[in-house]
């Protein structure tokens, strides 16, 4: 898709110069002996109610899961991946799933509670709302939102090793309650700020694809580059972006300047 650039890269137009720069990120640096809760008060939750529907055993891929009963005690080691824009998708409790959001997809613990996430390659710690179900792939013990993974530091590796520590509720469910609707006093921190653009250079089936195209737009100069995980009528893509585009940068002046550096079937997102 990407077609080899026969030129060099570097000092052909000002945007091209940007796109490559890099893009700020999280500040905050810490050891792993030492991390930096960027988030402590950001999550509120009820008392799961194990009688909810989402609490169940349940079955993915002919494997059968049983989520836990309590989460009291639950501190696991194990290895992160992050989920990115799946316009108008739910979670498993039936609310939109907001990619901002500090949010996390977990298989066995029960829904909702709030849980530290610490990134063990940096230190960087967050508090997480738990509402989903998820990852269903051997080795991964939790899938983050955008919002969690970038306040993390791990969207460009796409997994990391992660500590992860359930919290006790901030509220009790009534006694009785049965309904599988969320409480309405659920409440996780967002991150705030304008839509940012990317451009886009494919949307894969194959992680491996992804991967292949990422390190192509890496080798040809380009340093932020994203594996983006998401789906596409309700199949699972990995798509290869690169950005966000520098504020005051118009998309279609990065567009004008890939192409001529020899880069074609892209196209602008924002998100």
């Amino acid at each position: 898709m990407i077609k080899p650039v026969a030129h060099p890269l570097y000092g052909l137009l000002s945007v091209a110069a940007l796109l490559m720069s890099g893009c700020a990120g999280v500040s905050q640096k810490a050891s792993p002996g030492n991390p930096t809760t960027l988030a402590t008060a950001s999550c509120s939750a009820p008392a799961p109610n194990l009688r909810a529907a989402y609490n169940r055993s349940y079955q993915i891929h002919g494997r059968l899961y049983h989520p836990l009963q309590s989460a009291a005690g639950y501190n696991v080691r194990g290895l992160a991946s992050w989920y990115g824009w799946e316009s108008g998708s739910k979670t498993s409790m039936g609310t939109p799933f907001r990619p901002r959001a500090y949010t996390a997809a977990s298989r066995d613990l029960p829904l909702p509670i709030c849980a530290r996430v610490t990134n063990l390659s940096n230190g960087r710690s967050i508090v997480v709302l738990v509402n989903d179900r998820g990852p269903f792939v051997d080795g991964r013990s939790m899938d983050l939102s955008y919002g969690a993974a970038s306040a993390l530091g791990m969207t460009r590796q796409g997994t990391a090793a992660v500590q992860i520590v359930a919290l006790a509720p901030s509220s009790i469910t009534p006694t009785g309650a049965n309904s599988s609707e969320p409480s309405p006093s659920m409440h996780t921190q967002e991150i705030q700020g304008p839509t940012q653009t990317y451009l886009q250079t494919g949307a894969f089936k194959a992680l491996n694809h992804a991967t292949a195209e990422r390190n192509h737009l890496i080798s040809a100069g380009f340093r932020d580059v994203l594996i983006v995980p998401g789906l596409v009528k309700g199949q699972q893509f990995y798509k290869v972006q690169v950005g966000p585009l520098p504020d005051g940068i118009a998309a279609v002046q990065a567009v004008a300047a890939m192409k001529k550096m020899g880069f074609h079937d892209f196209y602008p997102v924002e998100q």
